[in-house]
C-alpha cells in the first residue's frame, strides 16, 4: 500500500518545505480555485434560465426537443429525478454553448446567444476567471470519452473514443469521480484551467448496450454536429427509461 504523507512532513516534491506548506497547500487552492468556475457557471445558469424563462422555452422546443416525439417528452417528464437534474444541467448548457434566441423586434447586429447576455448583465459579478471558463463553453466540441481510470473522490482519467492516438487526459474532481467506473462511455465538453483539464459540468452518460452505434455515427460526422447527436441519442435514452 502507498504511503499517505502526512502534514508535518517533508513534502515528495523535493522542496524541503513541510507538505503542508508546499503540494498539499497547491492542492487546496486548486480544488478552491475549481469550485469558484463551477460557481460562476451555476450563478449564470441560475440567472439565465430566472431572466430568459419564455426565451428557453421556445429554444427548449425548437431545438433541445425537436424530433422527440410527445411520447418520449413524456418519459423524459417522468425520468427519475436524479436524472432530471442532469437533464436540466445539460439542457442549460448547451442553450449556453450554442444556443441563441430569436427575437423579431431585435437589432439584427445584436448578438442575443445566452453567453453574450450573461457576459455583458451587471445582476452577475463574475470575475475575470469565471468569465474565462464560461467564454470556452462554445469554443470546446462534445466528444464521446471513455473512462480508463478512476478513483472515486478523487479522480479519474479519460481517452477520446474516436482518436485512438489521443492521449489520456488525467482530471481532479471529487465529486465526478465518484460517477464512473472504469469502461463508461460518457459525452463531455473540457475546458482548460490554469490546473488542467476540468468538465464542464454536462455529462451525457451512455450505457454499453447503445454506445457502439453511437460511435458509428460520430464517426461519420463532422466534429459541428457531434454536441446534436451526442444530445439527441442521450434523450432518446433518457425518455427509454435506459
Amino acid at each position: 500500500m502507498a504511503h499517505k504523507v502526512q502534514r508535518n512532513e517533508p513534502c515528495p516534491c523535493g522542496s524541503g518545505k513541510k507538505y503542508k506548506k508546499c503540494c498539499m497547500l497547491k492542492a487546496r487552492e486548486r480544488v478552491v480555485a475549481g469550485v469558484n468556475r463551477k460557481e460562476g457557471v451555476q450563478h449564470a445558469l441560475a440567472w439565465i434560465s430566472k431572466r430568459f424563462r419564455q426565451q428557453i422555452d421556445n429554444w427548449v422546443d425548437a431545438v433541445w426537443l425537436s424530433d422527440i416525439s410527445e411520447q418520449q417528452r413524456h418519459g423524459i417528464a417522468s425520468a427519475d429525478p436524479k436524472i432530471r437534474s442532469i437533464h436540466d444541467i445539460n439542457l442549460l448548457e448547451l442553450l449556453v454553448a450554442e444556443g441563441r434566441f430569436e427575437d423579431k423586434d431585435a437589432d439584427e447586429t445584436e448578438d442575443r446567444s445566452p453567453l453574450q447576455l450573461i457576459l455583458d448583465s451587471d445582476e452577475i459579478d463574475l470575475d475575470d476567471e469565471q468569465r474565462k471558463y464560461l467564454m470556452q463553453l462554445p469554443e470546446r466540441q462534445m466528444h464521446l470519452y471513455k473512462i480508463t481510470h478512476c478513483l472515486p473522490g478523487e479522480r479519474f482519467s479519460l481517452r477520446d473514443l474516436l482518436d485512438a492516438e489521443a492521449p489520456q487526459i488525467d482530471i481532479e474532481d471529487t465529486y465526478a469521480s465518484r460517477m464512473f467506473e472504469v469502461g463508461d462511455k460518457v459525452g463531455f465538453r473540457l475546458l482548460n484551467t490554469p490546473a488542467g483539464w476540468e468538465t464542464s459540468g454536462a455529462i451525457y452518460y451512455i450505457p454499453d448496450a447503445y454506445a457502439n452505434e453511437l460511435e458509428e455515427q460520430l464517426r461519420v460526422a463532422d466534429e459541428d454536429a457531434y454536441s446534436t447527436i451526442l444530445t439527441r441519442r442521450w434523450l432518446e435514452l433518457v425518455a427509454a427509461h435506459v
